[in-house]
């Protein structure tokens, strides 16, 4: 009976190191992608827009842009319906440590064909 509680007690107490923090971003620099919206996961505990650009080469590069949890947009009025796919977007943001990576840290959205734009504090 010890054991058992024992590891129901061990297994507690390692629940909140099951989230997982962000990639490492360099935050000193800013990075501009324009492309178009492939899909996008509004979700816990980091909400991931994927977007298609050309490349100088005319090539076509999958970005991985890491955005807020889903309750942090919806408090900021963003939700599931608010982007398609097939937007055309310019997306700002910080680039991962590894550019091969194809990752972002998300800083601003902007959906020119309305002018739909969201620029809240990234926490």
């Amino acid at each position: 009976m010890f054991a058992l509680i024992a590891a129901v007690l061990l297994i507690a107490g390692a629940a909140p190191a099951a989230h997982h923090g962000m990639r490492d971003y360099d935050e000193q620099r800013i990075e501009t992608i324009e492309g178009t919206l492939v899909k996008i996961e509004i979700r816990n505990p980091h909400s991931i827009v994927y977007v298609d650009r050309l490349d100088d080469q005319g090539k076509t590069e999958r970005w991985a842009i890491e955005w807020m949890a889903e309750l942090q947009l919806k408090r900021q009025g963003v939700a599931n319906q608010t982007l398609h796919p097939g937007d055309r977007l310019v997306i700002t943001g910080y680039p991962a440590l590894n550019p091969a990576e194809h990752l972002l840290k998300l800083r601003t959205v902007l959906r020119p064909t309305d002018g739909w734009k969201w620029a809240g504090a990234f926490n």
